[in-house]
């Protein structure tokens, strides 16, 4: 565990660690929870879910663990994720019907990024399997409202997947895709941008909150920051 002037952070160690972890942090801090590698399966998900009541546990990141759509469900079982602004699953074997799941979960009221991406640079792990199924299942998420950063990096999602992602009345505030490596074309990137200009123009006057939504595509230059 290592505690901040605000936060409890809670990165490597073992099962028993992160039980103990869990249990004795403050509910009076905002706590991060990051678990990379292998050694984090579904055990992991079931600790999670099973933090103390009331417990701010503000982000919950998970990098090249194999938890697959299973994990989702475990996580998805208990309120304990109502407080998280950050959300990663990456790299850990995640389907578009993961991704469904999580999308229909009503849960996601405070979520401000969630990244579902194979990170460049994670070597263990199942690759995450999301295409423009898992998209259009965001888009279509009256839960995802306060969402703000979206990472499909490596993803399968295509032009029709991140044109519906834009264009949802829901995701207004969103304001940055990492669509690198996914199989957005050339002209879908365009579209896609002229959409989102579209959006913005139409919702800024009249829609609180409305964001301009920027998507970084593999015809920008690409400027990488990692947590």
């Amino acid at each position: 565990m290592v505690s901040g002037n605000s936060w409890l952070r809670f990165e490597g160690g073992s099962e028993a660690d992160l039980v103990e972890f869990l249990a004795k942090a403050s509910l009076r801090q905002p706590v991060r929870v990051i678990l990379e590698g292998e050694a984090w399966g579904s055990g992991a998900c079931k600790i999670v879910a099973g933090s103390p009541p009331g417990l701010d546990l503000r982000m919950v990141s998970l990098r090249g663990a194999p938890i697959g759509d299973a994990g989702i469900e475990i996580l998805l079982s208990t309120p304990v994720l109502a407080a998280t602004q950050h959300l990663g699953i990456e790299r850990c074997g995640l389907t578009d019907h993961g991704v469904e799941l999580l999308a229909q979960s009503p849960l996601w009221i405070n979520l401000r990024e969630l990244s579902l991406c194979n990170r460049g640079g994670l070597e263990t792990g199942p690759l995450n399997v999301v295409g423009d199924a898992g998209a259009l299942a965001l888009a279509a998420s009256p839960h995802l409202s306060r969402l703000e950063n979206l990472d499909l990096w490596n993803t399968g999602v295509g032009d029709r997947g991140l044109e519906a992602i834009v264009a949802s009345p829901y995701l207004i505030r969103l304001s940055s895709i990492t669509a690198w490596g996914t199989r957005l074309s050339r002209e879908g990137a365009s579209r896609v941008k002229a959409l989102a200009q579209e959006q913005w123009e139409r919702r800024k006057v009249n829609t609180p909150g409305a964001a301009l939504c920027w998507i970084h595509s593999d015809y920008d230059e690409r400027i990488i920051t990692y947590e």
